[in-house]
Formats: structure tokens, C-alpha cells, sequence
């Protein structure tokens, strides 16, 4: 285990991979505790990549930090050479559960608050049109009727239920879906192996985990995780990438 006094702003970091697993938490003049399988240097590489997203605040404080976590790599016997920042390049993240014929359940049901299994039942009493078409006005007061009569006890009022439905509503037949934002991830790379995964933005908009892939690297069988909920911003967004054990 290695403890290192660093000056500077209060965030919080996950940081994974076959060889370890590490969480920092830190506030200003707060010690940093790190500890992992092998007791590598692996706070150099945790702070490189904070600095690179600009977590640290000043370059004074940078230059503090990097000496007594390098001082502290060193003691250890890691070997921080060679290490590099890789974009990773997602594919795909939009599809859907074939039980759902098209419709992006998990993001609706996100945005509206509620399980995707609470908004399967209760959309299991409409009368559905096919994907990417609208209902006529007297189905449409119908389907609505009966989602609120099953939702609204979980809060979901008539506003938010238009919303969300003009939200994740969309036009298979034209190529065209949700809107959506892609993600954003750094793998840490040295020789040819992928270390560990940094979400620096999670995006929108994903209803299934994207394939991933790391030019120059290879890269074996990872875990995405996906985070669901009201904020349109932020609703199908990838929180972490980890190894698969």
C-alpha cells in the first residue's frame, strides 16, 4: 500500500484491470491511499490520466504531485516507461431486446424513472403501432390512459410520459434513431497491453454496450456498464469498462 499527501480538488476516480483494481477518493491536503494486487506504481498512472482530463488545478500542484508519486513508483520497483493514452473507438450501443420490437424500453423507462420490467408490464396493456409510426389521435389518448393508469403511482405524470415518448421516438425505416451521444474513453496502454479503461465522458443515448476496440492494442473481453435515469443528458450512458475476471 502506498500513501501520498496531494494538494488538490476534491474528485473521485475508479481504476480496474486484469493486473488491479484501485479506488481514489481525495480533497484538498487529503493523504491518498492506494493499494492494488502487486503494490505497482500505479498511482502514476492514475494521475496522469487526472491531469490529462484537468483535475489538477494548477501546474504547481501538478508538479508536486507527480514528484511524490513518482518518488513513490520508484520505492516500489514499477516501471512507468512507455506508458500511453489511447481513444478507444466504440461501434454500435443502439440496439434493442427483440422482446421490445425496436422500442428502446431501457432508455424510456430510465427517463421515466421506473424498471425497464415496471414499463414492460404496463405496456403490455396498449395497443401498440408498429415502430416509427404514429397512432391516430383516439389510440393515442387510449395508450396513454392506460400507461398512466399503471405508472403514475411511481410519479410519472402526463408530461413527462409525452416527453419521454417524443424523445425515444424514432424512424427505423430511415436509418435514423434517438438522439444520442457517443462516449468518450482512454485505455492506458504499454507494449501492446491495455491496463485499464478511463470513461472521461459517458455520453447518451446507449441502449445495448457498444463494442470497443483499441487500435494497436489487444484488447480481451471487457464488462460495460450502463447507467440509466431521468437526465436526458446523461440517461444510457456508459459509467464504467472493466476486465472481465
Amino acid at each position: 500500500m502506498i500513501v501520498v499527501e496531494v494538494p488538490f480538488s476534491t474528485t473521485f476516480f475508479a481504476f480496474s484491470s486484469r493486473r488491479f483494481s484501485s479506488r481514489l477518493k481525495v480533497s484538498p491536503m487529503t493523504p491518498i491511499v492506494f493499494s492494488h494486487r502487486y503494490s505497482l506504481g500505479l498511482p502514476s498512472l492514475v494521475l496522469a490520466m487526472i491531469s490529462l482530463t484537468g483535475a489538477l488545478e494548477t501546474s504547481a500542484a501538478a508538479s508536486n504531485t507527480f514528484s511524490a508519486v513518482n518518488a513513490a513508483a520508484v520505492s516500489s520497483g514499477f516501471d512507468t516507461a512507455g506508458i500511453t493514452l489511447v481513444p478507444v473507438v466504440l461501434t454500435g450501443g443502439h440496439d434493442t431486446d427483440p422482446q421490445d420490437h425496436g422500442r428502446p424500453i431501457d432508455l424510456v423507462a430510465g427517463a421515466l424513472g421506473v424498471t425497464s420490467e415496471v414499463f414492460r408490464e404496463a405496456f403490455s396493456k396498449v395497443r401498440p403501432v408498429a415502430p416509427g409510426e404514429k397512432p391516430d389521435e383516439a389510440r393515442a389518448r387510449q395508450n396513454k390512459a392506460v400507461l398512466l393508469s399503471a405508472l403514475g403511482k411511481y410519479g410519472v405524470t402526463s408530461e413527462l410520459l409525452d416527453a419521454v415518448s417524443d424523445r425515444y421516438r424514432y424512424e427505423p425505416r430511415d436509418g435514423l434513431i434517438w438522439p444520442n451521444k457517443p462516449a468518450e474513453i482512454l485505455a492506458v496502454v504499454k507494449k501492446g497491453e491495455i491496463l485499464a479503461f478511463k470513461v472521461t465522458d459517458g455520453g447518451y443515448g446507449y441502449s445495448s454496450a457498444p463494442i470497443i476496440s483499441v487500435p494497436d492494442a489487444g484488447c480481451g473481453p471487457v464488462s460495460i456498464r450502463l447507467s440509466f435515469g431521468k437526465d436526458f443528458q446523461s440517461n444510457g450512458s456508459i459509467s464504467s469498462v472493466d476486465f472481465q475476471q
